[in-house]
């Protein structure tokens, strides 16, 4: 059986995945899905004190006409340089997997309606200032058949959980600029320096003037930066007040403003970014 496992980081209210369909996508065939399933949502930023039991729920919600039959484990993972992930089964070196416990781990959804699916984290009462990451990996039981595809289709979600564990924080510094590729276009580049102790990311927008005059406005990626990380976050282009409308830099190009991180910290950008 052939597996995908889908990475949710942003900060849309539910995902929706459709599994046969999903994988038949890429290979260019069309496919009847098996089963579907909405999560909200698709990312956990939690804190606790050493010693103190933090919970929260997942929402999950089976879009099928038949009860939807899923396992339910915890994974560690690890955010790789080109912004994919891999999970793995196995405890990682400084793994907080066995601080989490979750509710059970063979779960049928009956459809339409909202299952509250509860997990909690404990962290020992000696645990130093700290950061656990791990994830809740959801799993159809029944690998899903696609017409025309010799292989059976199976499809993981994996719902990302950060715990800040007493006082930690990121400390985001830029580190360097460049211009780079992104999706077939010419995109200028922060190089970001984490020396904190808890992941962070940039937010808020930019303002860029291009070789050709043009006023564009720019927003930083909001990609993950991990604590002791050097991560490229690419600055996406757009006119003024559209932001869903992405546009081409004429370079060079200059840029200046001002991107928030953490709870109070910020970073001045003035830079002129040339190929």
């Amino acid at each position: 059986m052939r597996r995908v496992a889908l990475f949710f980081h942003g900060r849309c209210a539910a995902v929706f995945l459709l599994a046969a369909g999903l994988v038949a996508l890429t290979m260019g065939t069309p496919a009847q899905a098996q089963f579907s399933l909405a999560v909200s949502p698709p990312r956990f930023e939690l804190s606790t004190k050493p010693g103190e039991r933090v919970r929260d729920v997942i929402e999950l919600t089976h879009r099928d006409t038949q009860a939807g039959a899923y396992k339910l484990k915890t994974a560690d993972w690890t955010f790789r340089p080109d912004a994919s992930v891999d999970f793995s089964d196995e405890l990682l070196p400084g793994s907080c997997r066995p601080w989490v416990a979750i509710e059970r781990r063979e779960l049928s959804i009956t459809p339409g309606r909202p299952y509250r699916f509860r997990f909690e984290v404990t962290p020992p009462a000696d645990t130093p200032p700290t950061e656990c990451r791990f994830a809740v990996m959801i799993e159809g039981q029944q690998a899903a058949a696609a017409p025309g595809v010799p292989v059976a289709l199976g499809a993981r979600i994996g719902v990302i959980v950060y715990v800040a564990v007493g006082n930690v924080a990121p400390v985001l510094e830029l580190a360097g600029t460049s211009v780079q590729t992104v999706d077939g276009q010419a995109t200028p580049v922060l190089k970001i320096r984490n020396t904190g102790t808890a992941h962070g990311r940039l937010a808020g927008f930019l303002s860029g003037t291009d070789a050709s005059g043009t006023a564009l406005e720019l927003q930083a990626s909001t990609t993950p930066i991990m604590a002791g990380e050097t991560r490229d976050i690419a600055l996406l282009a757009n006119k003024p007040g559209e932001s869903e409308t992405p546009v081409a830099v004429r370079f060079p190009i200059t840029i200046s403003g001002k991107l928030e991180w953490g709870k109070s910290g910020s970073l001045p950008i003035n830079q002129r970014f040339a190929p």
